[in-house]
């Protein structure tokens, strides 16, 4: 059952149903050789519209480049084994230079079928286009339609910044706990993979919608996952506090009142100028009066670091927006 999860069905149903409308179309349009017409279909369906778009649009180009080389080729050589190897020597030599791989099989088929007519004409040549053209106008009308993960990539966000309140709602927890009862104990690696799978799933979606870039979505999920490695360091600090002295309950409070404002929009500069007052108030205290309270005061002031670390990442990834950016995601 395993094997049924590699299955795209909609992606089978396009590559089944565009290959037989391409054919028919091709058959009632009285082409001659119809079947490529669904073999280029068949090649032109990707994962994704730009993609197919892209890979249209390079077949497009290498097959006027095929025709102008077999034009050549075929004049000097004729239509034998002799004039398909300098075809080929030439074209393929141009599609690796050009960047048009995509493009030497289909359009290598389609200078075969001149070769099976021993002859090069505008009928013949005409022919050859309308395959080419109806192969990937089929592929790219089919490909038009693509289920889009926005929802879901949404509901990543909400799950990831819920997680993140969990972990910072654990942090509070700990520093708060003059008993040492609470452990700094969070399974960061589970939420690192729901990250990249929603980092994977807005990479697919980038491609798929072309009115604008969803860019945005990846930059989003790059910064969350560099925010969580640095709670990540903060929990490992933290794990090695034996009291709980003033400065960790002024940060308990400081990521207390953070918590409710976490969210996709908050640009983190409110948070990062109480920071620096809770920072001014630890230079200003006291000194350690024993060995265990300079060494847990020393960590702290190291977790703060670290938390300040935290903001910055988000105030960062806030101040490259643009209004643009600003105004289709976050105004929502």
């Amino acid at each position: 059952m395993t094997y049924l999860k590699n299955i795209n069905p909609i992606k089978v149903f396009k590559i089944a149903v565009g290959t037989g409308l391409a054919i028919f179309i091709a058959n009632i349009s009285g082409l001659n050789y119809v079947s490529s017409a669904g073999m280029i279909t068949l090649l032109s369906i990707q994962d994704t519209k730009k993609s197919t778009i892209k890979i249209a649009v390079k077949r497009l180009v290498a097959f006027v480049l095929a025709m102008l080389v077999s034009f050549m080729v075929f004049k000097t050589f004729g239509f034998g084994i002799i004039a398909l190897i300098s075809y080929l020597s030439v074209f393929v030599s141009i599609c690796m230079a050009f960047g048009l791989n995509e493009g030497l099989s289909p359009c290598t088929v389609l200078v075969t079928h001149i070769m099976s007519e021993k002859n090069i004409n505008f009928d013949i040549v005409k022919n050859e286009a309308l395959l080419m053209l109806i192969g990937t106008s089929v592929g790219i009308i089919l490909n038009m339609y693509m289920p889009r993960n926005l929802k879901h990539i949404r509901e990543y966000q909400a799950k990831i910044e819920n997680e993140i309140k969990n972990i910072l709602n654990i942090l509070v927890r700990f520093l708060n706990d003059e008993s040492g009862r609470t452990s700094l104990e969070y399974d960061f690696l589970s939420l690192e993979k729901i990250i990249d799978s929603a980092i994977s799933k807005s990479y697919i979606d980038k491609d798929n919608i072309l009115s604008y870039d969803l860019k945005y979505f990846i930059d989003y999920m790059e910064m969350r996952k560099s925010q969580i490695m640095a709670l990540r360091y903060i929990f490992e600090q933290g794990k090695a506090i034996k009291t709980r002295p003033e400065q960790a309950r002024d940060i308990a409070d400081l990521i207390y009142n953070l918590i409710p404002k976490l969210h996709e929009s908050n640009n983190a500069m409110n948070a990062l100028m109480d920071l620096y007052l809770v920072k001014e108030k630890m230079k200003n205290s006291d000194l350690p009066k024993t060995r265990v309270e300079f060494e847990d005061r020393a960590i702290i002031y190291s977790m703060v670091v670290n938390f300040e670390q935290f903001l910055e990442i988000k105030r960062e990834f806030a101040s490259n927006l643009t209004e643009n950016e600003k105004n289709i995601f976050w105004n929502r």
